[in-house]
């Protein structure tokens, strides 16, 4: 915690503030991921509960255009989250047509 001193007067003097360390750092660049990830899933688990079947590039229209009110989403993310819900039984592939998804209730 830091306080100011109104009554410091010396101009010559550095002042260091101390850094949080890189272990800190790392462990917040975690955390905010993991917080993303979970915000992409619901997104993507939102839409498709409400339209059943999606093609892939509509499917992530959609959750960017959800989530750029909190954060740019990379379409990378996007893609393995997709796949990861896929492997979960949230979502299938058609099988007639691999680029358009099913919601399983």
């Amino acid at each position: 915690m830091f306080t100011f001193n109104n009554k410091f007067t010396d101009r010559l003097r550095r002042i260091k503030v101390p850094l949080p360390p890189v272990d800190e750092k790392k462990k917040t660049i975690e955390d905010v991921d993991k917080d993303r990830r979970y915000s992409i899933d619901a997104a993507i688990v939102r839409t498709m509960k409400s339209r059943k079947v999606l093609p892939h590039q509509q499917l992530v229209l959609e959750v960017v255009q959800q989530l750029t009110k909190m954060f740019k989403p990379d379409f990378k993310i996007i893609k393995k989250r997709i796949e990861d819900l896929i492997s979960r039984d949230y979502l299938e592939r058609d099988k007639d047509n691999p680029n358009v998804f099913k919601y399983l209730a």
